[in-house]
């Protein structure tokens, strides 16, 4: 494999799928890129967010996310890529994984309790039926 795409948003369930890519990947010539998307003006405004609140710099805080799992992928020696990008999140990692000939996506579960025994969260639901590559999804330890 060489160019795998991990989704992240800082929760536990995709620290859990980034640390599933540093120790499946350690010592190999792949490149790892690391993906996290954020709301647009569109989407907060239709989600009734007023301009004062919208000064909360979003791409800056993806950026964050973003820098913590690469300091975790170069701790297992890997190369990294990063990528912020407005969107929704299962878009954005199927536009990066096409764009980047991904041979695998890894994404975290969301592990929401007493949701049923069988509920799979929205961006791991959504890629399994659209991505066009092997798809990893990682539960929290």
């Amino acid at each position: 494999m060489s160019a795998i795409v991990v989704g992240t948003d800082g929760s536990r369930g995709a620290e859990a799928a980034v640390e599933k890519v540093a120790k499946l990947m350690r010592g190999t010539e792949a490149t790892v890129h690391v993906v996290c998307a954020y709301s647009g003006r569109s989407t907060l405004e239709r989600l009734g967010i007023t301009a004062r609140q919208d000064s909360i710099d979003l791409r800056g805080v993806a950026s964050d996310v973003l820098a913590r799992a690469e300091g975790r992928l170069r701790e297992a020696g890997l190369h990294v890529e990063k990528h912020a990008r407005e969107g929704d999140p299962a878009n954005v990692i199927l536009e990066i994984a096409e764009e980047q000939g991904a041979d695998l996506v890894v994404v975290g579960a969301y592990s929401g309790v007493g949701r049923g025994r069988f509920m799979l969260g929205g961006v791991p639901a959504k890629l399994s039926h659209h991505v066009s590559t092997s798809l990893l999804i990682v539960r929290e330890q």
